[in-house]
């Protein structure tokens, strides 16, 4: 027999996605060919393997601080060239699956031909596109914007033969639009055990933090308005007042950047925030052990509220005690012994907590073994398992007349 075949599109660099990797190497896991259609970055080949799965590099790509009609464009040039590969592709290998990434939503269309040769399409929701939208857009074409996000979504949707989305905000929001609840299955962005390995952890958080300098607060990933990090140098100025010995350490790019760096100039606090670029998956280790406190300062603006950030099951996965806004949510995972939860629109609140975790180890103690428990429930090996079943469901040959389709759990309805 002949293996079965998972084709898999994202707007994005591969394998420095983390979610299209992990989801990727999930299905190679479980006996799958999978093949990778992305974007490609200078210096990168255009084809190569990596871990047993295949990548194929489109010459497209998003820049940082392009409008928002470029970035349309770049989305429907990506649609064209991922279209006519995976097409190709396809009738080469023959796919069973194709598993397409938003954003945008409507890339799901670039399996249009695959579709209709009997391929099965999940569409991958990892953020909901109107409530983005609506966060991103600005002005007199913000309703616009909004409501061309929500038709694209329902077409999206309904093209696709499943829906995964990242946890229970994302799939309450899809409820409410009326997705058919068997139709999705949450697959959540847990950490990873072959790029955090629990051999990694270290029991700095323990000691006191009076003997030691600096006291690391940290924050990985996307630098933009609505992560929030303004709000967090806002708070460390404040902070320092109190504990000197307090730094906050920022990597990631984003267009914020050069308004981050500004603001800590204006703030007399630039030789204590230390900005660093994105780093490979595989060396994103390295950083999230190499500080005391993360810190997930997300704005409450309509879109972030609902995001459950890959970096908490990072910090709680590597025994990092949190501080985070008080969004629904962290509070729909964690509970508020296990994380402090702070006003997003006050840096005071997030301050105070800084202060705080510096001077009661016995608090990052108790907050750390607090949410290690409450993450246990939602390990990438669990999920891993919950995408390998819903792939087994996809591409079983005959169901029996009448028979009922199968139910898989839900690992974990959060985040």
């Amino acid at each position: 027999m002949s293996p079965l075949r998972v084709g898999t599109i994202t707007f994005d660099w591969y394998p420095y996605e983390v979610r299209a990797l992990r989801i990727a190497e999930a299905a190679a896991d479980a006996g799958y060919e999978v093949d990778v259609i992305c974007l490609r970055r200078a210096g990168e080949k255009a084809y190569e393997v990596d871990n047993g799965v295949r990548i194929y590099r489109m010459p497209s790509g998003p820049s940082i601080g392009d409008s928002l009609l470029m970035k349309i464009l770049h989305w429907c040039w990506f649609l064209l060239l991922a279209g006519a590969t995976v097409t190709w592709l396809h009738l080469k290998r023959s796919y069973n699956v194709i598993h397409v990434h938003n954003m945008p939503d409507f890339l799901v269309f670039s399996a249009l031909f695959p579709k209709l040769l009997g391929a099965k399409i999940i569409l991958d929701v990892q953020d909901v596109s109107p409530e983005l939208m609506g966060a991103k857009a600005k002005g007199r074409l913000r309703g616009m914007v909004v409501r061309l996000a929500t038709w694209q979504e329902r077409i999206s949707v309904h093209f696709a033969h499943h829906v995964v989305t990242t946890g229970s905000p994302f799939e309450q929001v899809l409820l409410r639009r009326e997705v058919p609840k068997e139709k999705i299955t949450n697959i959540l962005n847990s950490a990873d055990p072959k790029l955090f390995p629990p051999a990694r952890r270290c029991l700095c958080p323990f000691d006191s933090a009076e003997e030691r300098q600096p006291f690391i607060v940290m924050y990985h990933g996307t630098l933009a308005e609505r992560n929030g990090l303004d709000i967090a140098i806002r708070a460390l100025a404040l902070a320092r007042q109190v504990v000197p010995q307090l730094r906050l350490d920022i990597q990631g790019n984003g267009e914020h950047l050069p308004i981050l760096k500004e603001l800590s100039v204006e703030l007399g606090v630039s030789d204590y925030v230390v900005f660093t670029p994105s780093c490979s998956v595989d060396k994103l280790v390295d950083f999230v052990v190499h500080g005391d406190v993360g810190i997930i300062p997300y704005r409450c603006d309509g879109f972030a509220d609902l995001v459950l950030p890959t970096k908490a099951y990072e910090f709680a996965w590597m025994r990092r005690p949190m501080i985070a806004s008080d969004t629904l949510a962290i509070r729909s995972m964690f509970r508020p012994e296990s994380i402090v939860l702070c006003d997003p629109a006050k840096p005071e609140s997030f301050a105070e907590a800084m202060v705080d975790l510096y001077r009661h180890p016995e608090n990052r103690a108790a907050l750390i073994s607090n949410a290690a428990e409450d993450y246990a429930p939602y390990r990438w090996e669990l999920s891993a398992e919950c995408y390998q079943r819903l792939l087994a469901s996809l591409t079983r040959k005959q169901e029996p007349e009448g028979h009922p389709k199968e139910q898989h759990p839900v690992v974990g309805s959060e985040f």
